[in-house]
């Protein structure tokens, strides 16, 4: 018997058959309250409970990250406080485009301290251009900083196409969502 202290004991009956004590059960000759599954019932219980255990861990994330979410949208952002990607100051050639890729030379994201007040988004690391229908995947700090300041950017890079556009261009990944909403 399997047991779980005050609650639940989980076993096999003689007949092969699942057999569930709980004490407030109505007990029987024995003063055990028990109900009996069969194989495949007791399986399927099984899946309804971890499916409803699931849903319930869900919602008690979504419940979680909606406090955080109105958590980070009382505090004011502070878009002074900038540095590259990589960390290091902004600096004034930073936009200069690489010819071979495309890409600047350097992309602005909030700083560290201030992506750790919290995100009023999801942190979504990857979108698609719905021009040309292909997905560019971008840095954790880029993500950050969409998900902590969603109208931070007034546009993006596409991989494929090579270069930037603006936002209304893309949506999110998994989503019908544009970025920068």
């Amino acid at each position: 018997m399997d047991k779980i202290t005050g609650f639940l004991e989980v076993g096999l009956n003689e007949g092969g058959e699942i057999v569930v004590n709980h004490p407030d059960l109505k007990p029987d000759e024995n003063g055990v309250g028990h109900i009996v599954f069969s194989a495949n019932q007791a399986r399927h219980l099984a899946r309804l409970l971890d499916k409803h255990a699931n849903q319930s861990d869900m919602d008690a994330r979504e419940r979680r990250e909606s406090e955080a979410r109105k958590a980070a949208e009382a505090i004011p952002v502070d878009r002074d406080c900038l540095v590259l990607t990589d960390g290091s100051p902004v600096t004034a050639d930073h936009r200069e485009i690489d010819p071979s890729t495309g890409q600047q030379k350097g992309y602005v994201v909030l700083c560290e301290a201030e992506r750790q007040k919290g995100f009023v988004r999801p942190v979504r690391r990857s979108y698609v251009h719905r021009t040309c229908g292909m997905t560019t995947s971008m840095g954790l700090a880029l993500a950050e900083t969409y998900a902590r300041d969603p109208q931070f950017y007034s546009g993006t890079f596409c991989v494929y196409c090579r270069t930037h556009f603006p936002l209304d261009q893309f949506i999110w990944s998994g989503s019908n969502d544009v970025l920068g909403s």
